[in-house]
């Protein structure tokens, strides 16, 4: 499954080079931007297009977005991560909107049933995205944002829904292997932080 080694890499990026990742973050998103409408042109054509238009590159980008807030506050891995994760969650929505736009496609023209397990949680993902942008996140205090990006949760679990619904052995292990150490972690987190308060 061709989403861990995206994960690991992008990681890794966001670890030794995060200080890039934000300074050229325009460039990013453009870059991202002109990548997936090429890929969702050419799906059918060329088969490199299928890290977009199967979602597996939107979805490393999110899951780093998503595993970040179940890490430990204080731990090297969460201040480099977090340092990023605005711009990589903006990153992973342009870059999971290919595979959103082929399911559509497809379900128009009656080659797929309609997932409303993906489509839900994209819908969700698009206030999250637009409120990213820091232009719009002045509008708004931090304590509505926060509000607002806190049904990134539910996202999260829908698309765990939809992985686990449309997933085949072994894609359907590795999933269960990313995302329940997930839902573990930001439980003991949860807990830890309800206790202190």
């Amino acid at each position: 499954m061709i989403a861990i080694p995206f994960i690991i890499l992008l990681t890794l990026f966001a670890y030794h080079k995060g200080n890039i990742i934000r300074k050229h973050n325009i460039k990013f998103y453009i870059g991202a931007t002109v990548l997936s409408v090429i890929a969702f042109l050419l799906r059918y054509k060329m088969p490199i297009t299928e890290p977009f238009n199967q979602g597996f590159l939107g979805l490393s980008f999110l899951y780093i977005v998503m595993i970040t807030g179940a890490l430990k506050n204080k731990s090297v891995l969460y201040k480099k991560l977090m340092s990023v994760r605005r711009e990589y969650s903006i990153i992973g929505f342009i870059f999971i909107t290919p595979h959103a736009l082929k399911y559509l496609v497809e379900f128009l023209n009656d080659s797929r049933s309609f997932e409303w397990f993906g489509v839900i949680p994209y819908v969700i993902m698009i206030p999250l995205f637009i409120t990213s942008f820091m232009i719009v996140r002045k509008k708004f205090t931090y304590k509505s944002w926060k509000k607002l990006q806190n049904f990134a949760y539910i996202a999260y679990i829908l698309i765990f829904i939809h992985l686990i619904i449309v997933a085949e052995f072994p894609n359907l292990i590795i999933f269960i292997v990313l995302f329940v150490p997930y839902i573990i972690l930001k439980l003991i987190k949860e807990v830890k932080k309800l206790k202190n308060q």
